[in-house]
C-alpha cells in the first residue's frame, strides 16, 4: 500500500491487487461481534519523518490517530515500571531492572550509550552482547520482553548490531499511535487517495505468478472471479508476498542466480506470533491507555487495552484487550503448545478475571502468513536478481527498522530506486 502510494503520488499508472477483500496485511482490522479487532500491528508510527506517514502525506491523506507516544509499561517479576509517569527512558527502565542499584544501572546505562555512538558488530547476538556486560537477571528477562514485543524476536536471535540500530533509530524523534477506527480504516483511507491519483486496487485478486524474459519482469497472471484469469504486462512488480513466496511466483530457484539465492537460504526462518483478543465487562487493568510489555513469561509478552485508547473499536459496556505472545525460540517453536502457555500465562498475570472472557481470536500467525516473513537482522535486499523485481514488506525492512514502518521504508527503498532510475538493470 505504501509503495502504490508513493508510485501513484509521482504520476506511475499503479494495479495493486489483494487477495483477499481487506487491504493492509497485518496493518488491517476484522469485525468481531462488534468489535474492531487488528490483523497484527498495534501501534503505528506517525511521525513526520516516518515512512508510514509519509506515504499518506505525500497523497495529503489524513491519518486519524490517537497518539500513544511515551505510554508503556513493563511487567518483571519484582513489579510494573509505567514508563509514561516514572520518566527517565532507557535509563529509568536499566534502573527499574536493578531494583535500585544506581551505580550498577548507570554503568550499563553508560555501555548502552556507547554502543548506540559506536554500534556493535552484528555478531554476537543481542543476548551475548548483554551477557558479556551484566549478570542480572531481570534486565535479560526485561529486554526479552522488550525484543519479542518490539522486535518480533527473541534475544537470541538478534544480531547485537541490529538491535542498537532499531533502538537508536525508534528513540530518535519517533511518534506512535493507534488508528481511531482500526486500522483498515487508516488502509481505506490511503486506497481512496491512491485511486484519486488514478491507481487502481482490486480486492479479491490473488497473483498466480509473476512473469519473466531474459531475466526481467514483464508482468503477472492474475485471478479473479470478476476478471478470470489474465495477464497484466508492467513494467515493475513489487512483491510483498515475503522472499520465498516471491522466488515459487517467479516459477522457481533456477531463475534466480547463486548470490541471491545464498542470501535467500542464509536466514530462512521466519518469525510466528501467537494473537489472542477478547471482551470483558472490566479493563484488567483500570485507566490503562498505552502497552504493557512483559518480561516475566516464557510466551506471553505484549498486552494493550484499545477500547481504553478509543471507544469507537468495541461494543458500549465491553472492553476489547489484545495480547501477544512469542515461541521462546522462534527456530524450532511448538506453536500448539505455546499458544496454549500464552493464554496460561495471560490468566496468571491477571487471576480471575478473565473467567467470563469473551475470545474473539486465538490465532498463530505462521507459514506464508508469519508474525514477519524474516527475523530482525536476516532481512532481504528489497532487489532481487532479477531486473524490476522487488520485494517489499517485512521481509526486507531496512536496517534498524520492524514492522509496519519496516515494511513501509522497504516500500520508500524500493520506489526511490524506480523513479531515479537506478534499478538494477537499467
Amino acid at each position: 500500500m505504501c509503495a502504490a502510494a508513493r508510485l501513484a503520488a509521482a504520476g506511475v499508472d499503479v494495479l495493486a491487487v489483494e487477495k483477499t477483500a481487506y487491504l493492509g496485511g497485518r496493518c488491517s482490522h476484522r469485525n468481531r461481534d462488534s468489535a474492531i479487532v487488528t490483523t497484527g500491528a498495534i501501534m503505528i508510527p506517525m511521525a513526520k519523518q516516518s515512512a508510514i506517514r509519509e506515504a499518506f502525506d505525500l497523497l495529503g491523506a489524513p491519518m486519524d490517530m490517537i497518539e500513544l507516544t511515551g505510554r508503556m509499561m513493563y511487567r518483571l517479576p519484582h513489579g510494573d515500571y509505567d514508563q509514561s509517569s516514572e520518566g527517565g527512558g532507557l535509563r529509568g527502565l536499566i534502573e527499574f531492572a536493578f531494583e535500585g542499584n544506581k551505580d550498577a544501572a548507570q554503568q550499563l546505562f553508560g555501555r548502552f550509550i556507547a554502543a548506540l555512538e559506536e554500534i556493535p558488530p552484528d555478531d554476537p547476538t543481542f543476548r551475548d552482547w548483554l551477557v558479556d556486560n551484566t549478570d542480572n537477571d531481570n534486565v535479560i528477562r526485561l529486554f526479552q520482553g522488550f525484543c519479542a514485543a518490539l522486535m518480533g524476536t527473541n534475544l537470541h536471535e538478534i544480531p547485537a548490531g541490529e538491535f542498537f540500530r532499531f533502538l537508536k533509530y525508534s528513540s530518535r524523534g519517533s511518534r506512535f499511535g493507534m488508528a481511531r477506527k482500526g486500522n483498515g480504516e487508516l488502509m481505506e483511507t490511503l486506497a481512496a487517495a491512491i485511486e484519486a491519483r488514478g491507481g487502481t486496487l482490486r480486492r479479491k485478486t490473488q497473483c498466480r505468478k509473476i512473469l519473466t524474459q531474459d531475466n526481467a519482469v514483464t508482468g503477472a497472471v492474475l485471478s479473479s472471479r470478476e476478471h478470470g484469469e489474465e495477464i497484466v504486462h508492467c513494467d515493475f512488480v513489487l512483491s510483498n508476498t515475503g522472499p520465498d513466496r516471491t522466488v515459487e511466483l517467479v516459477g522457481g530457484r533456477e531463475l534466480f542466480d547463486a548470490a541471491y539465492l545464498e542470501l535467500l537460504d542464509a536466514s530462512p526462518h521466519e518469525a510466528p506470533i501467537f494473537h489472542i483478543s477478547f471482551l470483558t465487562d472490566e479493563p484488567l487493568i483500570e485507566d490503562f491507555d498505552g502497552c504493557l510489555v512483559f518480561g516475566n513469561n516464557e510466551n506471553l509478552i505484549y498486552l494493550e487495552i484499545p477500547s481504553l485508547i478509543s471507544p469507537d473499536v468495541s461494543p458500549s459496556g465491553k472492553y476489547l484487550h489484545t495480547a501477544y505472545g512469542a515461541p521462546s525460540d522462534a527456530a524450532n517453536a511448538n506453536l500448539t503448545e505455546e499458544l496454549e502457555n500464552t493464554l496460561a500465562e495471560l490468566r496468571e498475570n491477571f487471576p480471575g478475571k478473565l473467567d467470563s472472557a469473551e475470545f474473539l481470536v486465538k490465532a498463530r500467525h505462521s507459514g506464508q502468513s508469519p508474525g514477519m516473513h524474516r527475523w530482525a537482522g536476516h532481512m532481504l535486499p528489497v532487489t532481487t536478481s532479477i531486473r524490476n523485481l522487488y520485494n517489499v514488506g517485512d521481509g526486507s525492512t531496512s536496517p534498524g527498522t520492524i514492522g509496519t514502518e519496516g515494511a513501509a521504508s522497504s516500500a520508500r527503498e524500493a520506489v526511490e530506486l524506480i523513479l531515479s532510475g537506478q534499478a538494477p538493470g537499467k
